[in-house]
């Protein structure tokens, strides 16, 4: 975090405290209250070069890739709220963006938003009506530093499964994060009024638990005892069937083997795109249990959203999914940076999802008693 000088810390506190007459004789505009009002933006689609801060070097976007039909245009809706708060609450940045069905919506990964930290990312997407979808993008952000600070525009891109682009901006939004003390000259610590009220309650949750452990028990001893009583009336079943390999060994084998080619070195992008999103796409499925490479990424999504996974690992996958389909689907050509980091990202969910075997703990006494048994075997 970014170390502010006693003396700025000092001269903040001051203004924060001013009596609001003063602030209006400087002639200086205050926000009466949040105000969640939605700020429509739609602008028309663009094939302007673009530059992105990305952890690799920025790539422009070609002037004659196509763009998007009119009557396919998307529209996008931003609604900031609150737009007046304290100190560590929360501010919602919630964009709407209205597409077709099929078309991919990407927010650039290098999105800054000012002064205030991202808290939390998700995304939905609405059913479809009449071909056309609503997807939802909510950043939730907070401001430590109190003041008036600006959400810069953000860049939106919508691309088809033909490759037509749009661009699409968002308006600055201006949000004020005021100070919890700055009304009280001298703020003193509320009285102790002692402890609550107590309140006794029943609670039974012991016994429902115990008796579902106890009806699982049963259930497992009569099944354990069905399947022995029929072994025994049949014929034995040959050897099992080796297991199928780890899944994450194959995804392992096959991203090797990527990170180890020349297809960047060679200006294969594509190809090398492709092999990465079919290795990732696989390994998903063998994970989750779930045919994934005959499935579409809204289809991959709703699969995934059914597991219920963790929101850090649920993002990841899901902009990795996202920008292989923009090489794959929108002839967008990256950097050899960003197509080794998407590799890497790969990695990292990989080992972000694989089980973790605890290792098993050694003999107690184990050195001690074989000392003893040495020294009996010599006596």
């Amino acid at each position: 975090m970014m170390r502010i000088p006693a003396t700025a810390l000092i001269l903040g506190w001051a203004l924060s405290i001013a009596p609001a007459a003063s602030v209006a004789d400087a002639g200086i505009e205050v926000d009466a209250g949040p105000s969640p009002v939605p700020v429509p933006v739609a602008v028309a689609p663009s094939v302007d070069q673009a530059k992105e801060r990305d952890a690799g070097p920025a790539e422009p976007v070609p002037e004659d890739l196509p763009t998007l039909a009119p009557d396919r245009a998307p529209t996008i809706e931003l609604t900031v709220e609150p737009r007046q708060v304290s100190v560590g609450d929360l501010i919602s940045w919630e964009l709407k963006i209205r597409r077709r069905v099929g078309d991919r919506a990407h927010l650039s990964r290098s999105a800054s938003f000012g002064d205030l930290e991202v808290q939390g990312k998700d995304a939905s997407v609405s059913d479809p009506d009449d071909d056309w979808v609503e997807e939802t993008m909510t950043v939730n952000l907070i401001g430590f530093e109190p003041g008036r600070h600006e959400i810069p525009t953000q860049d939106i891109t919508v691309v088809d499964i033909e490759g037509n682009l749009a661009k699409l901006k968002t308006d600055p939004v201006e949000v004020e994060v005021k100070s919890l003390i700055a009304n009280e000259p001298e703020p003193d610590l509320k009285p102790d009024e002692g402890p609550g009220i107590d309140v006794y309650e029943e609670d039974y949750t012991l016994l429902y638990v115990l008796a579902v452990i106890g009806g699982i028990i049963v259930i497992a001893l009569l099944t354990l005892l069905g399947r022995k009583l029929w072994s025994l009336r049949g014929p034995r079943p040959g050897p099992p069937p080796p297991p199928p390999r780890p899944a994450e060994e194959i995804a392992l084998e096959k991203l090797e083997a990527l990170r180890d080619s020349t297809y960047l070195d060679e200006g294969r992008h594509k190809i090398f795109h492709v092999i990465l999103s079919e290795a990732f796409r696989e390994y998903l499925g063998n994970r989750y249990r779930f045919h994934s490479l005959d499935r579409s990424t809204e289809e991959l999504i709703a699969e995934l959203r059914a597991i219920e996974l963790e929101r850090p690992l649920f993002n990841s996958i899901l902009n990795l999914l996202n920008e292989t389909d923009l090489v794959k689907f929108a002839k967008f050509i990256p950097g050899l940076e960003d197509s080794r980091k998407m590799l890497e990202e790969a990695f990292e969910v990989v080992d972000m999802t694989t089980p973790r075997v605890a290792p098993s703990a050694p003999e107690e006494g184990g050195d001690e008693a074989r000392e003893r048994k040495g020294d009996g075997d010599v006596g």
